[in-house]
């Protein structure tokens, strides 16, 4: 199952980034694992104008920017 796939809700997801950013955030941590360094670097780009709890922000937060910090 590409559970990416069933996040957009359209064969081809939006072109607005907000909007991505908003559902890959809403199914973390399902994603996590179909997730590209744009979608990383979106997620972050975008994070503080998406209505989460600040917990899990936290966690995206660290999730993205682990592969980063490790170069």
């Amino acid at each position: 199952m590409n559970l990416k796939q069933i996040t957009w809700d359209y064969c081809e997801p939006l072109g607005d980034e907000l909007w991505r950013a908003r559902r890959l955030a809403e199914f973390f941590p399902f994603v996590a694992e179909d997730l590209t360094g744009e979608d990383k670097n979106l997620l972050l780009r975008y994070l503080d104008q998406i209505k989460l709890p600040d917990e899990r922000k936290t966690i995206i937060r660290m999730f993205c920017s682990a592969e980063q910090n490790a170069d």
